[in-house]
């Protein structure tokens, strides 16, 4: 990741990159909201003037928002946490069905081939066993034939 300052595209605020949370805003001071009056308003106030008690009101309300900010924060952060963990699990329960499934269904055609390759030899035995048995039928039927022709020819010839 790049170490260059991050500018936001509407605001044109700089944040430093590197840390989780962008930098916090500046407070106002009492001193920083009467130089605004004076700068603003051209009116000077002094330092017990009651308008301040918005300002250290108001100060007071940030800090509270920005706490009760953190906490949301943190809940989401475990709410978060916990619902990653459980995808997590339940996605990895899900991927071992599966790889359960696969590797049934590989063994189940597995031993569907065997039991056909199984039927199959036993075709050809006993189409073999009948061949077998017309090529000795036929083999006896030659010899008989030969033995046949040679008593013809011996009986000719005498």
């Amino acid at each position: 990741m790049s170490e260059a300052p991050v500018i936001h595209p509407e605001t044109g605020e700089v944040s430093e990159p590197g840390g989780d949370r962008p930098p916090a805003p500046a407070v106002m001071s009492l001193d920083d909201a009467r130089a605004l009056m004076v700068r603003e308003h051209q009116v000077a106030i002094g330092a017990d003037d009651p308008l301040l008690m918005a300002v250290t009101l108001h100060q007071g309300f940030v800090r509270d928002y920005e706490s009760m900010l953190k906490r949301h924060d943190a809940a989401i952060q475990a709410i978060l946490g916990a619902t990653g963990e459980a995808c997590a699990v339940a996605v990895e329960k899900v991927l071992d069905s599966l790889k359960d499934k696969t590797v049934m269904a590989s063994l189940e055609q597995g031993f569907a081939l065997v039991a056909e390759q199984a039927r199959n030899m036993d075709r050809l035995n006993r189409m073999l066993r009948r061949h077998r048995l017309f090529n000795g039928f036929l083999t006896l039927l030659s010899l008989a034939a030969c033995g046949l022709a040679v008593a013809i020819l011996f009986s000719l010839l005498r």
